[in-house]
């Protein structure tokens, strides 16, 4: 009997984290954060679960919650380039350079092939009118996309050709 009660319980944050991602992928944003509520009520460190939350209140331009949900994740694990880049995404869309600035580098510190940083990195640049240092960040994100698109197309059989 307990056994059955704790499957389902898992069954149930599982559905819960799906819903939660079809309504984000719908764009229902209010309904994905209120699901992603639901499942950390259950599994308050679930990574995926905050890293998830924060990603949809930057989408509905709660830059300061998604801050708090991003701060949370990297509470428990500093080894994600992703959730740096993302923070630093959120500090990019309230003005705070300087905060943007140190998340842009600690995600490549973490990952330096992660181009992700470099575009976002580059847009800071921009901001910050230094035409420049924007444009080598822009550059260098596009050529490590293209080799990580080679590599994917090549770990699938399908010989990758630059034109």
């Amino acid at each position: 009997m307990i056994k059955s009660q704790y499957t389902t319980g898992i069954n149930m944050d599982s559905e819960l984290m799906l819903e939660a991602k079809t309504a984000m992928m719908n764009n229902e944003l209010e309904e994905a954060i209120k699901l992603f509520d639901q499942v950390l009520e259950g599994e308050p460190e679930s990574q995926i679960a905050l890293f998830s939350r924060g990603t949809a209140k930057f989408r509905h331009k709660d830059y300061e919650g998604a801050i708090k949900d991003f701060d949370a994740y990297i509470e428990l694990n500093r080894a994600n380039e992703k959730v740096f880049c993302s923070r630093g995404n959120a500090y990019l869309e309230l003005g705070d350079h300087d905060k943007a600035m140190e998340d842009f580098e600690r995600s490549l510190r973490v990952n330096p092939q992660y181009p992700t940083a470099y575009f976002s990195r580059s847009e800071l640049f921009t901001r910050m009118n230094e035409t420049e240092q924007a444009e080598i960040d822009w550059q260098t994100g596009e050529k490590l996309q293209k080799q990580i698109s080679q590599a994917y197309f090549e770990s699938q059989g399908i010989m990758y050709q630059s034109f």
